[in-house]
């Protein structure tokens, strides 16, 4: 009896010291959970403004992109008329506040008042002399007193700047930005300049930052710092080298945990201010909830419990500011996916089966490489640009793929863009955030900008210059062997007198006619072009194995072309008959540069035309 007493007893007491160790350890754990809590509260802030940043600087970049192709665009219509270049403006006008082009020395020559003088802020040098876009630090006020931010990019013409593109965004729609972004109850974000100054806030500053001093850098220099920084001048030296960091501010009683993160453009920064209260409820929610698990034998199990809840915590956070971002980018038809490396796992945020016709899953694992299977396979070698974007650390991954639609089985294009995310202690990369966007409208754009200015705008063939560049090309490829270069150039005879009796509609008929007619004669290997008025050229490429093969090729498209060209235009009472002069010229044999190629088939061409026209001719050097 004696012995089953103590046997009970020590069973009493080894439960009593569980009890109490198991206490005093969880007690102890106290501090540790909290300040745990607090440090992944400080990432996820951070991470936060990175995100953010990102889709922030995205923002800017496709602004910059509209000002860019409607310097392409202007380029064309300049050469027009005044109106054109008016109508031009006024197709963009949606995207921006004001809207303006100007001479290199920086005056108005078409749009809305720019109110900012680009010469004296400093800017006419890295747009006409750098030849780069130009985002303007600080707050303006447009033609309409709205505050904004101004944005430039260059008009190159052969390689020149010959004008300058300017558009403003407004303040407001950079604050919509930040408000659709949402935040905490005690929480707030905003863009700074490296000056200090505000340029834009959300909604909620005014309700915790705001009114406290007109510049960041002041308000932080009234109250004191911690984590890391030890003075204003600390903020200052980051922001001059353009790191993101984290840090403790007082101010008046209250106390914010401060994310910075460099934009790409401006000198910006994106700001996050968080109340440490907040912070706190972390730690003390959990306190109270292992109250209840002290009990012996769960120490363990509690401390798994903790972890547990930490790491999902933080993953909840990330999920939630990578919703907020999907939330955003609906509107454009895009999703935004997640790709953490250890432990492997895919995530993606957003409406795929609208996009994709497919809902996809989270992938764990090596799984997590299936998602390349519905890529175009010519587009796979995608893996291998992120595993180079992975080592090189590049600041921002970009690239343009085709991704299958599950409903009718065909590829659009897509632009995938992302960061890589590190983690704040290893400096460790431990995940790929981005965004995967339609880019069928945008690619379909910049080829149409491209098509309309290398072609000829009645015939849709190549114009002079683009024909020029790419003949040139060819010619410098040049390596020997049995390739050879055929140049043709067609003008038209009696076409003076289409235009004169029958009117340009049919002279233009004409023209158009013969494009498509020689665009038919060469539909492979060959550059078709018009030079000016009713002359044209044709650069061919042909493999000729001997002498005679070649020239029984030049013999068979010349004759073609003067037979295809031999037509009649009426309008019922008068009818005019043309035909067409062919002179030829054959690289390498009589030359490897354009001009010589061109006076080459030019004085073939004169030959021609004294022959009696109607025929063709191929150079011959003097003898």
């Amino acid at each position: 009896m004696k012995k089953t007493f103590w046997s009970c007893e020590r069973i009493y007491i080894l439960l009593f010291v569980v009890i109490v160790v198991g206490a005093l350890w969880i007690s102890s754990m106290k501090g540790d959970v909290k300040s745990s809590n607090a440090r992944i509260a400080e990432e996820n802030l951070s991470n936060n403004a990175e995100i953010f940043a990102a889709y922030f600087d995205s923002k800017i970049e496709s602004s910059l992109n509209h000002l860019r192709q409607l310097g392409k665009e202007a380029n064309i219509a300049i050469n027009q008329n005044s109106d054109s270049v008016q109508e031009l403006l006024k197709g963009y006008k949606p995207l921006f506040s004001s809207l303006s082009i100007l001479t290199v020395q920086g005056a108005q020559e078409y749009g809305d008042r720019i109110t900012l003088n680009l010469g004296q802020a400093g800017l006419l040098e890295t747009l006409v002399y750098d030849k780069k876009p130009v985002v303007y630090s600080d707050m303006i006020y447009d033609q309409y007193e709205k505050a904004a931010v101004l944005l430039a990019v260059p008009i190159e013409l052969n390689g020149k700047v010959s004008s300058i593109v300017v558009g403003t965004v407004p303040i407001a729609d950079l604050n919509a930005l930040m408000d659709q972004w949402g935040y905490s109850q005690m929480g707030c974000a905003f863009l700074v300049s490296s000056k200090g100054n505000y340029v834009t806030k959300g909604k909620k500053f005014n309700g915790i930052l705001g009114g406290k001093a007109n510049n960041f850098f002041t308000y932080i220099g009234n109250g004191d710092v911690s984590g890391g920084i030890d003075s204003v001048s600390d903020i200052e030296r980051k922001v001059a080298k353009q790191d993101k960091f984290t840090f403790h501010h007082q101010y008046s009683g209250s106390d914010y945990l401060m994310a910075l993160h460099p934009s790409m453009y401006g000198g910006w920064y994106i700001g996050f201010a968080e109340g440490e209260k907040e912070l706190e409820s972390y730690g003390t929610s959990m306190g109270t909830g292992t109250k209840l698990y002290m009990i012996a034998f769960a120490v363990f199990g509690i401390l798994l419990l903790v972890v547990f809840v930490l790491l999902n915590h933080r993953d909840k956070i990330n999920g939630d500011a990578l919703k907020r971002y999907a939330i955003l980018d609906s509107m454009e038809k895009a999703v935004v996916f997640e790709f953490q490396f250890e432990p492997k796992r895919f995530r993606v945020y957003g409406d795929t089966l609208e996009m994709f016709g497919k809902e996809i899953e989270t992938l764990r694992g090596e799984e997590v490489y299936d998602v390349y299977q519905y890529v175009h396979e010519d587009d796979r070698s995608i893996r291998g640009r992120i595993h180079r974007f992975y080592d090189d650390e590049t600041k921002q991954f970009l690239s343009e793929i085709r991704i299958k639609n599950f409903t009718d089985d065909t590829y659009g294009w897509f632009r995938v863009s992302g960061i890589l995310v590190k983690d704040v202690h290893s400096g460790q990369n431990v995940k790929f955030i981005g965004k995967i966007e339609s880019a069928d409208q945008k690619i379909a754009e910049e080829k149409d900008l491209v098509q309309r200015a290398e072609n000829d705008l009645l015939t849709g063939i190549l114009n002079k210059k683009t024909m020029e560049e790419k003949v040139t090309k060819c010619l410098k490829e040049i390596q020997g062997g049995d390739t050879h270069y055929i140049f043709f150039m067609v003008d038209l005879d009696n076409f003076k007198n289409v235009n004169d009796k029958l009117g340009h509609i049919y002279g233009d008929n004409a023209i158009v006619d013969t494009a498509n007619k020689l665009t038919e004669i060469f539909s492979n290997n060959a550059y078709v072009g018009r030079l000016g008025g009713d002359e044209f050229a044709v650069c061919a490429s042909y493999d000729a194995f001997d002498e005679e093969s070649l020239l029984s090729y030049i013999k068979k498209k010349a004759e073609k072309i003067c037979e295809v060209n031999r037509r009649t235009y009426t309008n019922g009472s008068v009818s005019i008959d043309i035909t067409s002069s062919v002179g030829i010229a054959i690289a390498p044999d009589f030359g490897q540069d354009f001009e010589t190629i061109y006076k080459m088939a030019d004085s073939a061409l004169y030959r021609s035309k004294n022959g009696g026209k109607n025929c063709y001719h191929i150079y011959q050097k003097e003898r």
